[in-house]
């Protein structure tokens, strides 16, 4: 039986969604952090239960032809990315074969058709957001791989663009000055919680935001001018107020300090407020990709009816409008829905309805006012949508279904909770929204078997 803290040799036949390479030592499955696919190395145990181990690299004995040099000086201790040392080609192709075995595995579909991967168009500075979290420990950075209460206080970053980084040094450099004191999540002291920084990557945009607790920010001039030295073209700076302890709640307020408090960003020809918080595609070339083929997948209706569930701030529901489609969008947040109103209307869009509610109450409201859509698309959050919205979408008798998924392992159990339903899978096309990740995005689309 293998033991925590034993060292073994195994050999890595491929990647686990999680981003860990997968091998089998002595009958026992064997998730190995820091392996390429197809290679042998010595790891070591860090955890063992009846069924699976986790392990990581030790030495690399015989390395994988996918296994290169990585690029950033951080790699292997910052938890920005974890697969540097994988070949982009390997990396899309890893994530293909992701979505197949969740699929299979997950969902009891083994006879999915999965297309191939959509790859970026570059791996290198593909995100219009990034978000730097301040610590005491490394006082501005990103969180260590595996330790999300420790801070690599980061001096590059290959994922957003070199202005981000120089903008995080400027301010770090500030807070360290004047004696600012970065929020401590054991004393809960100190008020700086994390810096944002969103780029407009079609308009030039740039918006930065500091956020803090709620008491009052010092030095906020100070703040501006950092952000200027290192970025004089931003468009904005502003402040964003969380009340709570938790950095995932949302936030209380945004307080512009100088500049526009939002950006314009332009997608599939559409244009775009985003605010500090606003949430957005992450990779706008690849959510280019990905809207044209959900446009391409919304079926031979004509100006039919379409219910867009998770609809955020209107991305596919306004290029679904447009292209002459009535369209109703559901977003249980208030903000996005006023988002989404305000971005039909900046783009003259007049066949966009907008829903501020939960999908399980809503979604039957709208098929008893509307009759059953011709068209239902949904992007729900990475834990997606569960059996209770699934099963309502079953019982709408949506002609056509397509489905956003950004977690593979939430997409195939929601599939299978729809198929009962009367529905068969068409196909799934993923699309690698974010290289040096293990993370993919994936389209399905299912039509009703009922006429």
């Amino acid at each position: 039986m293998l033991r925590v803290g034993e060292e073994f040799k195994v050999s890595i036949d491929r990647m686990a969604y999680g981003g860990r390479g997968v091998g089998r030592h002595n009958g026992l499955v064997v998730f190995v952090a820091g392996a390429a696919p197809v290679e042998l190395v010595k790891a070591r145990a860090t955890r063992v239960r009846r069924r699976f181990a986790e392990a990581e690299v030790v030495e690399v004995l015989s390395p994988s032809i996918h296994r290169v040099e990585p690029r950033c000086p951080h790699f292997g201790v910052c938890g920005g990315c974890a697969w540097q040392h994988i070949a982009y080609g390997a990396q899309a192709g890893a994530k293909e074969s992701m979505v197949r075995e969740s699929l299979v595995h997950l969902g009891g579909m083994a006879d999915a058709s999965v297309r191939p991967v959509v790859r970026a168009p570059t791996p290198w500075f593909y995100r219009n957001k990034m978000e730097f979290s301040f610590h005491p420990e490394g006082i501005l950075g990103l969180h260590r791989r595996g330790d999300w209460n420790r801070i690599v206080a980061v001096e590059s970053c290959f994922l957003q663009s070199e202005e981000s980084v120089a903008v995080v040094r400027s301010v770090r450099e500030l807070v360290s000055r004047i004696g600012a004191l970065p929020y401590d999540p054991a004393s809960h002291a100190g008020d700086l919680r994390s810096l944002v920084v969103r780029v407009g990557k079609r308009t030039g945009d740039r918006l930065v935001g500091i956020v803090t607790g709620p008491r009052p920010l010092g030095h906020p001039q100070e703040f501006v001018r950092a952000v200027r030295a290192a970025a004089p073209a931003a468009t904005g700076v502003v402040r964003g107020v969380l009340a709570g302890d938790h950095d995932s709640a949302p936030l209380s307020a945004v307080q512009p300090l100088e500049g526009r408090p939002f950006l314009e960003e332009e997608l599939a020809g559409l244009r775009f407020t985003i605010g500090l918080d606003t949430f957005f595609q992450t990779n706008t070339d690849q959510a280019d990709r990905m809207i044209d083929y959900v446009l391409g997948r919304a079926g031979c209706c004509g100006r039919s009816f379409t219910v867009d569930l998770y609809c955020g701030v209107g991305t596919f529901a306004l290029a679904l409008a447009r292209a002459g489609r009535r369209v109703v969008g559901v977003e249980l947040s208030p903000a996005s829905i006023a988002a989404a109103r305000a971005n039909a209307a900046r783009n003259g869009i007049d066949r966009a309805d907008f829903i501020a509610g939960d999908a399980r109450i809503v979604l039957p409201q709208i098929v008893a006012e509307h009759g059953r859509p011709d068209l239902l698309v949904l992007d729900p959050p990475r834990a997606g949508a569960g059996g209770k919205v699934m099963r309502k979408i079953g019982r709408s008798g949506a002609r056509r279904v397509v489905y956003v998924s950004c977690n593979p392992t939430t997409l195939a159990p929601d599939l299978r909770e729809l198929l009962p339903f009367g529905y068969r899978l068409l196909e799934v096309q993923p699309f690698d929204m974010f290289p040096q990740t293990h993370h993919v995005e994936a389209v399905a689309v299912l039509d009703s078997l009922q006429a």
